[in-house]
Parts: structure tokens; C-alpha cells; sequence
């Protein structure tokens, strides 16, 4: 919801070329995310979901430093290549590290963060649009994808384990 805004307002891209944007959005994912998805399995989730992380940070980032429609279109590229790396990624992460009789909780609780975040981020770009330099906005949103790549590599220690046990167990039990 900012991204319109932002780019209507501190950079004078019309409707029609945001549409664009959000078009390449849509046929990248249409066109790739299978092949994508076929690419990262075989790479630990959390390593994933960090490298995904690291795309969001470039992507969201180059919003902030650039003033040039064109990079403006690469920087929905590397989103869009993080996004499809997150996407098929975080549920299936989450199902997997879940007790069985929990997984609607793990993933209430995973769906909530969702609406929390969409809920409380359009009010927090705002006041920062409002009453800031607006290119903060996507500084913020680079800062915090770092800093939640790095979290994902933390969190491999402990809930690593978890997933490579159950993981295991999984293919053991389905081999049996």
C-alpha cells in the first residue's frame, strides 16, 4: 500500500507505470516460481528463508537510494525473487517443526504475524512518510529483513535440530 504512494507522490510514476510494476510482479511468479521452488529445496529452510530475506533487503532497500524507473522494475525483481523464495518455504517450515496435534496453532500464530504486520505496517510508513524523510521507509524495511536473515541462521541451531529430527523421522517412518 506505500509503494503507490511513495512512488506517486516523491517520484511522479503514474498509475499506469506502478501497474507495470506490480504486472512484472505477477508474471514473474506466474513463470518462475516452480523453478525457484525446485531450486531451494534441497537447501536447509532457515538458510532459505534467510537468503530470501536477504533479496527482500535489497529489493525494498533500493526503493529508498534510487530515483530511476528502472531500477524501480529491478528492485520489484529482487522482491519477487525473495518472495518466491519465502513464499512455499515458511508454511511448509512451519508444519514441519509442529507437533502434529499443534499444527493449527503453529500456524494460527504464523498467519497472525502476517496480519499483524499488515495491519500495523501501512500506519508506521505512514507516520514516517508524514513526518520524515520518506526514503526511510525502505531503509527501515531493508534494516529489518537483515536483521530477520541473520535471525533465521540463528534460529537454525535450535529449531534446526527440530526440523532435521523430524525431517528424519519422517522419512524413516514413511520407508518402514
Amino acid at each position: 500500500t506505500t509503494l503507490s504512494v511513495y512512488l506517486r507522490d516523491y517520484h511522479a510514476i503514474s498509475a499506469q507505470y506502478y501497474g507495470y510494476i506490480l504486472s512484472l510482479n505477477a508474471g514473474m511468479v506466474v513463470l518462475f516460481q516452480f523453478w525457484i521452488t525446485r531450486r531451494v529445496k534441497p537447501i536447509h529452510p532457515l538458510v532459505t528463508l534467510s537468503i530470501g530475506s536477504l533479496f527482500y533487503a535489497v529489493g525494498f532497500s533500493m526503493y529508498g537510494f534510487f530515483n530511476i524507473y528502472s531500477l524501480f522494475l529491478l528492485a520489484m525483481v529482487i522482491i519477487t525473487i525473495g518472495e518466491m523464495i519465502i513464499a512455499p518455504v515458511a508454511q511448509t517450515l512451519i508444519a514441519d517443526i509442529a507437533p502434529a496435534h499443534m499444527r493449527g496453532r503453529y500456524m494460527a500464530a504464523f498467519h497472525i504475524s502476517w496480519g499483524l504486520a499488515s495491519a500495523s505496517g501501512p500506519l508506521a510508513a505512514g507516520l514516517i512518510m508524514d513526518h520524515y524523510d520518506p526514503d526511510w521507509v525502505w531503509y527501515a524495511g531493508g534494516i529489518i529483513c537483515l536483521i530477520v536473515a541473520v535471525g533465521y541462521l540463528v534460529l537454525k541451531g535450535p529449531i534446526g535440530h527440530l526440523y532435521d529430527n523430524r525431517r528424519s523421522g519422517d522419512q524413516i517412518t514413511r520407508a518402514g
